[in-house]
């Protein structure tokens, strides 16, 4: 299965009271000072899960061939749904596919994004591949390497440690309620390398409550040219299509263990760096254990 890094940052909070005359006064400016807080982590949060989708929708317009129709671009309706469940408003949808097919809100053209995949080597020796969708690139790579120096790491080639596939991860529809028989109903679809059951987070399981799926998810493995393809003949049989995209593997052979727990926090500490620039639409590893 693909190791692809989530965004798992943690917000700490530090307080310190003081003993002041005018307790009351005091106490009311900390509680507006707190809300301002609040409010401004609220936002900038927001801004963040915009940010992510709205590259996430731009790309696939990208690897769709242009194509900004969802009926006719697979990627880009999952990536539209999934921006909708997650309370993406419209205007950043259509922003970015604006941004993605190269024009702006008023007709003229605009800067287009790039596609860019860079490489790296992390604590504990382990490869990493980040892909972002940038429309400055000095900009991109200078965030990229500063977060690599800043972990000890360094920007170096890597994708030989991977193999470049096609992905689909999805939930299959209720009659199909354990893995064998998940697999007896995909043995016809030609394309599938290997399909196995995969971990997903729980507010990732909520959003398919309203869905007549089994509430497993599974993902498939197929190669990149085949990714639509395997997806429309997933879609056929029933299965609620939650994401697809091209990847990096890590091979068998290539993957390493992370020993130690420094080690492996300043890892976390690197890919969350990383995942917190804004242009950064995917992240892989070859950690066993990442």
């Amino acid at each position: 299965m693909l190791v692809r890094n989530r965004y798992l940052g943690e917000l700490l909070k530090n307080s310190r009271s003081f003993s002041v005359l005018n307790s009351s006064v005091r106490s009311g400016h900390n509680k507006w000072s707190t809300i301002k807080h609040g409010k401004a982590k609220n936002d900038a949060e927001r801004n963040k899960i915009n940010n992510k989708f709205a590259n996430q929708i731009a790309m696939s317009v990208k690897l769709g061939n242009g194509i900004t129709d969802p009926s006719m671009n697979i990627r880009l309706a999952t990536s539209i749904e999934l921006a909708n469940k997650n309370n993406v408003s419209k205007k950043v949808i259509e922003n970015a596919i604006r941004k993605a097919s190269g024009s702006s809100a008023s007709g003229k053209d605009s800067n287009a994004s790039e596609l860019c995949v860079y490489e790296g080597m992390g604590p504990g020796g382990v490869a990493i591949v980040v892909e972002a969708l940038t429309d400055n690139k000095n900009r991109t790579i200078g965030l990229i390497r500063s977060a690599f120096n800043k972990a000890n790491g360094s920007m170096t080639p890597t994708l030989f440690f991977f193999d470049k596939k096609g992905y689909v991860t999805m939930v299959p529809p209720k009659m199909l309620d354990t893995e064998d028989k998940v697999l007896e109903s995909v043995l016809e679809i030609q394309g599938i390398e290997d399909i196995a059951p995969v971990q997903e987070d729980a507010e990732d399981l909520e959003c398919d409550t309203e869905t007549e799926t089994t509430g497993q998810t599974y993902e498939a493995v197929m190669e990149p040219a085949d990714t639509n393809k395997v997806a429309a003949l997933l879609k056929e049989r029933g299965f609620h299509i939650r994401d697809l995209g091209i990847g990096y593997n890590a091979k068998p052979d290539m993957e390493v263990f992370v020993q130690g727990d420094e080690t492996l926090e300043k890892l976390q500490k690197l890919t969350t760096a990383l995942e917190d620039i804004d242009e950064v639409t995917s992240l892989y590893t070859n950690a066993s254990n990442a």
